[in-house]
C-alpha cells in the first residue's frame, strides 16, 4: 500500500535511468483516437461529428504493457460486435444483425486508414461512408452512422476502443440507438500494429 502511494517523482529517483527512459518510450505509444459520424438520408443538415484524442496510459494504469502477440482482425471484429450487443441488452435494446454487407463498407474504411495512414471518416478520395456503401451497392438505407477508431500499445483493443466508444455521448448514441438495424465492424491492422475500427450503422428503407 505505501508503494502506491509514492509520488511519481520518488518512484523515478528508484529506477535507473535508462530504465525510466525504455518505460517512457512504450508509454509514448500506447493512445486511442475516436470519431462518430451519423447521417439521415437526404438530410445532410442532420450531419454530427465527435472527435476526441486522449493519451491512454494516463488513464488505463493497467493497459500500459506493450502488445507482443498477434492480432487478427477477424476475431477482434467479432469480439467488439459481441460487446456491443452485450451493451444494448444491458440497457434495454434490441441487438444489432451483423450484415455482411456493411461489413465491406467497414473494412474497406479500415483498410484505407490502415494503408493511407490518415485518420477521418471522409476518405483521402473525399468519400464519406454513405458514399463508400453506394460503391458496394448498398443503398437500401433510410439512415446510415459511423463510429471510428484507432489504438495502438495495448493487449485488448476492441474491449478499449468499445470502451471509450461508450464514455462519449456522440459514440454511445450510435452504440445504443434502437433504431439502427444492420451493423457491422471492419478492421485493420497497419504495418507498425495500430489497429484501426469501423463500424457501420445502417437502418433500411
Amino acid at each position: 500500500m505505501r508503494r502506491r502511494t509514492q509520488s511519481r517523482e520518488s518512484l523515478k529517483e528508484k529506477r535507473p535511468a535508462a530504465e525510466v527512459r525504455l518505460l517512457m518510450s512504450k508509454l509514448s505509444l500506447l493512445f486511442i483516437l475516436i470519431a462518430a459520424f451519423s447521417t439521415a438520408a437526404l438530410a445532410q443538415s442532420n450531419l454530427s461529428y465527435n472527435t476526441i484524442a486522449t493519451p491512454a496510459n494516463s488513464l488505463w494504469p493497467n493497459r500500459t504493457r506493450i502488445v507482443e502477440r498477434p492480432l487478427n482482425p477477424a476475431d477482434l471484429e467479432q469480439q467488439a460486435f459481441a460487446m456491443i450487443n452485450q451493451l444494448r441488452a444491458k440497457n434495454g435494446e434490441p441487438p444489432l444483425v451483423w450484415s455482411d454487407d456493411v461489413a465491406k463498407v467497414a473494412r474497406l474504411h479500415s483498410t484505407n486508414m490502415a494503408e493511407q495512414k490518415f485518420f477521418s471518416h471522409r476518405g483521402l478520395d473525399g468519400s464519406m461512408v454513405d458514399d463508400r456503401a453506394d460503391k458496394f451497392g448498398l443503398s437500401d438505407w433510410r439512415q446510415i452512422g459511423e463510429n471510428i477508431a484507432f489504438i495502438r500499445g495495448v493487449d485488448h483493443p476492441a474491449d478499449l476502443a468499445v470502451e471509450k466508444w461508450m464514455e462519449s455521448p456522440a459514440h454511445r448514441q450510435n452504440l445504443l440507438n434502437k433504431t439502427w438495424t444492420d451493423s457491422a465492424i471492419g478492421i485493420a491492422i497497419a504495418a507498425d500494429g495500430t489497429v484501426y475500427f469501423t463500424q457501420v450503422f445502417l437502418i433500411r428503407k
